[in-house]
This record gives C-alpha cells, sequence and structure tokens, in this order.
C-alpha cells in the first residue's frame, strides 16, 4: 500500500522552500510562498487536525500573543503532529536589536505547554518536548531539515571547537549558563524546540 505523502508547512518561509512542503508567509514570494498570510491573525487558513508537521524558524519573535499562535499551530496539527521551532535566545545580539521583534525567549519558555508543568493553566493546548536546546551559534553545527534547506552550516574552521565546547557547556546546565555565564560568552543565539501535539 503506498503511505500517504505528510502534508507539511513551513510557516514564514520567506525566501526558502523545504522540498513538499506549503510555503506560509505575509508576503507573496514567487516560488516560495504558496499561501500569503498575516501570521498575526489568527484562524490560520488550514483545517483542524489537518497537517503532519510545521517548520517555524525565526517567526515566533515578530508574532504578537506567542501562546496564541501556539495554540492555532496545535489546532492545524493532526494529533502527535511535530512543530519545530528556532527563536533568538535572550542573551543574544538579534534578540533585542532586531527593530521587528516583539519578544525574545528563554531555555523554559515553551515548558507550559507540557500537561505536568505548574504553568499549564496558561493555556488549553497540550504538547510533549521533545528536543530543547539552547544553540551558542545558529548557523553550526546543524543537520537535517534546516541545515540542508534553511542555512547551509557556516563556520570557519578554527571557530568550530570552540563553539561545539560551549554547546557542550551549555547543555550540561542550560538554567546556569541563563543565570551567571550566558553574557561571559557573547549570548547564545537561538533556542531550538521540537514539540508534538498531545490530545487534551
Amino acid at each position: 500500500m503506498k503511505t500517504k505523502p505528510k502534508k507539511i508547512l513551513n510557516i514564514g518561509c520567506g525566501n526558502t522552500r523545504i522540498p513538499g512542503s506549503i510555503g506560509v508567509d505575509r508576503v507573496a514570494i514567487p516560488d516560495f510562498v504558496d499561501v500569503v498570510h498575516d501570521l498575526d491573525q489568527v484562524p490560520y487558513p488550514f483545517a483542524k487536525n489537518s497537517i503532519d508537521e510545521i517548520h517555524m524558524y525565526h517567526v515566533l519573535e515578530h508574532l504578537h500573543e506567542p501562546l496564541r499562535k501556539i495554540e492555532e499551530l496545535h489546532r492545524i496539527l493532526k494529533p502527535g503532529g511535530t512543530l519545530y521551532m528556532r527563536v533568538p535566545h535572550f542573551s543574544s545580539l538579534g534578540a533585542f536589536t532586531d527593530i521587528t521583534h516583539v519578544r525574545p525567549f528563554g531555555y523554559t519558555s515553551f515548558d507550559p505547554l507540557e500537561p505536568g508543568h505548574n504553568h499549564h493553566y496558561y493555556t488549553t493546548v497540550a504538547f510533549k518536548i521533545l528536543n530543547k536546546q539552547i544553540k551558542y551559534f545558529g548557523l553550526y553545527p546543524n543537520d537535517g531539515v534546516y541545515a540542508q534547506y534553511i542555512h547551509p552550516n557556516q563556520c570557519v574552521w578554527f571557530a568550530k571547537p570552540f563553539v561545539r565546547l560551549f554547546n557542550f557547556l551549555i547543555a550540561c546546565s542550560p538554567v546556569l549558563f541563563e543565570r551567571i555565564w550566558c553574557y561571559w560568552v557573547g549570548g547564545a543565539m537561538e533556542v531550538v524546540i521540537t514539540l508534538q501535539k498531545q490530545e487534551t
């Protein structure tokens, strides 16, 4: 039996194209944007429980009421569907210097989305956090869809060991990094988060 292809959204795609995906953005860019929609306005033009996978890279920080937008993504995802996001870490230079940014994020920003969290009452939807990390340098190292279709790995050779070392040290205690030493090394670039839709 032939497997039905996944329905994939690349929300805030800009001029990137993930093969087999539907590109969604507020500006019509030929060959990249398939659906034009103001991402600050909900509902999004997709049916409930209709999407298998959503990629949303460096978009959420531009939107007002980010929790409301995540709830909308939950609505259109199929049960068990996956949401891949990257957002600027609060210690990064670009977090506050980009005039279009509404807010940055931290390591625990998305924790209330899990049902067992003591602030889960913020929302009526539920996600399981499959992956969460602070990345020191967003363009390296990366793999998978992000490296292949969004941003290829870019880092001068002599900096690669230091980037990997900082990522390792951050991962040892992300909370300690945020509370004490994030600004000692010029800040981290982004938070990478993978969420899986749970039924409530």
